[in-house]
Order: C-alpha cells, then structure tokens, then sequence
C-alpha cells in the first residue's frame, strides 16, 4: 500500500509540471542516454585495444599519468567555462573527442600510442561529459524532487548504456575493434543537439551562469564545505576500490581471452549485462531505498554489500567469482552510489555545482586511480607470487573504512542539527 502511495504521489508531482520543465527532463534524459550509449562502445573497445598493444602490466601506469592529464583539463575546464559559458566549454569537448576516437579509429595499428592516448583520455571525457550534464540538472532540481527523479534520469541512462553495450557484443568479431570507434560519432552529434535544447530551457544564462562567473577555484570551495569534503572522501574510496577491482578482473581476461576481438566480445557482454543489472537498480531499488531507509541509512548500504563481495573473494578467488565481485561494484557505482551522491550536491550553491563538482568527479575520480597503481605495483613488487589474488585485501579494507567514514559524517551532521 505504501509503494502505491509513493506511485500516486509521483504521477500527480508530475502533473504540475510546466510543459518548459517536462521538456528540460526530457532532454536531460536523452543526453544521459546518448553519453552512457557511446561510451558502452568506446570503454570496452579502448580496454582490449589496451590491453592488445600494452598488456595488464602497463595498466598502473596509465592510471599514474591521468594525474597530470586530469589536473589539466580540470583546470581549463574550470578557467574557460566562465569565458565560453556551459554550451560552447560542452562543444570543445564533445569536438576533441570526437576527433580522439575517429583518428585512434584510423591510425591506432600503425601508431600504437594511440591506443595509450584512448584508454587514457575515454575515463577522464566521460565524467567531463557527466559533470556538464548533472551540474545543468542540479540548477532545475530541489531535493524531493531529486529522490524519485534522479533515479528516472539514471535510469534512461542505463538504456542507453544497453543498447550501446550491443555494438561490441555482436559487431567486434564481424567488422574488428578499432572500426567500433566510427559508431560513437553519430552519437556525439544527436547528443549536441540534445544538450542544446536542454540547455534552452535550462535558464543558465541568467544569475546562475553569473554565479559561475564569479565563483573562486574548486579546490577552495571542497575545503571551506563539509559536504564537498564528505562527497570527496567516498568518491576516492570508491574509485580506489574499482580501480584494484577492475585490474584483478582485467589480469585474469587477459589470460582467459588472449584474442583481442573475441575479449572485446565478451567485454560488451558482459557490460551488457552490468548494464541491464544497474537499469533495473536505477529505476526500482534506489527509489525504494531512499523511501523505505533515507538518504542517511542509504548511505550504508553500498560499502556494506561491496564489503561482502570482497570478503567472497578473498575466501575462493576464481575467475569466476572475479568477474561476479567486478560486476557488482560497477553496477552499483554506476546506480545506487552516483545518485546517492548526486543527492548530496542538491542543497549546495551554484559555484559548488560547478566548479567543486568539476574538481571532485573530474580529478578526484580518476586521479584516485593513480594511487591505486601504487597499491598494484608496490604489491607486484613485494608478493609476486600471490598475484592477481592478493589485490582482494585492498577494496576489502577500504570499504571498512568507508562505512566509518559514513557513521561520523551523518553522525556529525544530526549533532550540528540539534545543536541548532
């Protein structure tokens, strides 16, 4: 009875929406749409690539120079979006990368590099995509709104990540790899006009793009503002964990499908079916779970679950259980944890949207990556012989720390609350 109450509720709040506001949410939907579809293309096309040029070894070492990379398209983000504005900083992106892909398309077997610049350039792209997306849609959205339609934004995304995830599957065999990349230029085009309109409706042009302009440095705004600090924290610990995750899973693919377009194969299949796990998340679970536990509670769920995983695959490692324990931290990275998160930047300011946000799901998140290489080589150096099933010990500690981290945030925000 309760669910129907819930239902009831959220068709009659969409029925006092403006015809402006259903068409912003409509355009916001197919962006997300469009990003997750390319980039089910391009994620595992670039990783076998990847891996068929350079091997697992040098995974580390890529993650290590995303660093400096992340820190300077961070930086340019946040200096020139005050000059172009949001749509004309959204078109040097969307441009560049663009020309990425289809030159890596081209020219990848003769020049190898490339494939480095690929694998490199699709994490950090992706999340600049996002960031431009959801810093748009924070603007237009109060938090009980956001409970139940961030799940719904979510979860078109999801569809799209579905049908871009048939690309590999069923074409890297039939046409090779590096011609998967041609496919994302369609995509990239409707996904200008999609932002475009959504942008239209947006009203970004008037006190909110001010605000932007006007704003200090991200990394000043995270340190002045609890909440920034407390998003930073679970973002870098979630990203420390995928990251040792993704490179166990990766050590064991490389030896299971040494052919790079039968392992591109399997990687969209596989994404196929993380996709289609996190749709289902994305549009039920974490609706229900915001109703039933809160925002607070929810909290827990997440690093309370992966912990279980982790504890799984340090009792039996096995290719198998691996690849389950690698599937479920990315379904949940990519459902209940992002729109958890996003919740948490709806209160915030404009500039903190923005800037902060750009700072934090930019840089943070894959520069997180860049000390979980440390963790993967200095363990290759010290335990050579208990490798790839040594790597486990490392998400199952960081997920303890997570649900402390949890407690004291929370903890300490109810505090400050009845204080006031």
């Amino acid at each position: 009875m309760k669910i129907k109450k819930i239902v009831s509720q959220v068709k009659e709040e969409f029925q006092t929406y403006s015809k402006g506001q259903k068409l912003f949410l409509l355009f916001a939907m197919l962006c997300g749409f469009f990003i997750t579809a390319e980039y089910a293309i391009t994620k595992p096309t670039s990783n076998s690539i990847f891996l068929s040029h350079y091997s697992v070894k040098l995974y580390p070492y890529a993650w290590l120079l995303t660093v400096p990379l992340n820190l300077l398209v961070v930086t340019l983000y946040n200096r020139f979006l005050s000059r172009l504005g949001c749509f004309r900083m959204f078109l040097c992106t969307i441009f560049l990368t663009m020309g990425i892909n289809a030159f890596s398309g081209a020219f990848v077997q003769q020049f190898p590099p490339l494939a480095f610049l690929l694998y490199v350039w699709k994490d950090i792209y992706v999340l600049l995509m996002f960031q431009q997306l959801w810093s748009v849609i924070h603007t237009k959205t109060k938090i009980s709104k956001a409970k139940y339609l961030y799940g719904i934004l979510f979860g078109v995304s999801g569809i799209g990540a579905i049908f871009g995830s048939l690309v590999p599957s069923f074409f890297a065999v039939r046409i090779g790899s590096e011609h998967l990349l041609y496919m994302t230029v369609p995509l990239y085009l409707l996904f200008i006009g999609a932002y475009h309109q959504m942008l239209k409706r947006s009203g970004m042009e008037g006190e909110d793009h001010m605000q932007i302009k006007e704003a200090k440095g991200g990394f000043k705004l995270i340190r002045s503002s609890s909440a920034l600090k407390f998003i930073l924290l679970i973002v870098i610990l979630m990203q420390l964990s995928t990251t040792i995750m993704d490179y166990q899973f990766s050590s064991f693919l490389q030896t299971k499908f040494p052919m790079q377009d039968l392992r591109t194969q399997f990687y969209g299949r596989l994404w196929g079916m993380i996709n289609t796990c996190k749709l289902c998340l994305q549009f039920f679970a974490t609706f229900l779970l915001v109703q039933f536990l809160g925002l607070r509670r929810s909290h827990f769920v997440v690093p309370g679950i992966l912990l279980g995983n982790a504890a799984l695959t340090l009792i039996a490692p096995s290719f198998g259980l691996i690849t389950y324990g690698f599937s479920v931290i990315k379904t949940f990275d990519y459902s209940i944890f992002n729109i958890l998160k996003e919740m948490l930047y709806v209160p915030l300011k404009t500039d903190e949207k923005f800037k902060a946000k750009a700072v934090i799901d930019v840089f943070a998140y894959r520069s997180a990556k860049a000390f979980a290489s440390l963790f993967v080589i200095a363990l290759g150096v010290l335990s050579p012989e208990k490798l790839p099933y040594a790597y486990s010990w490392g998400p199952f500690v960081l997920f303890f720390v997570w649900i402390g981290a949890v407690f004291i945030y929370f903890y300490r925000k109810q505090e400050k609350l009845l204080e006031a």
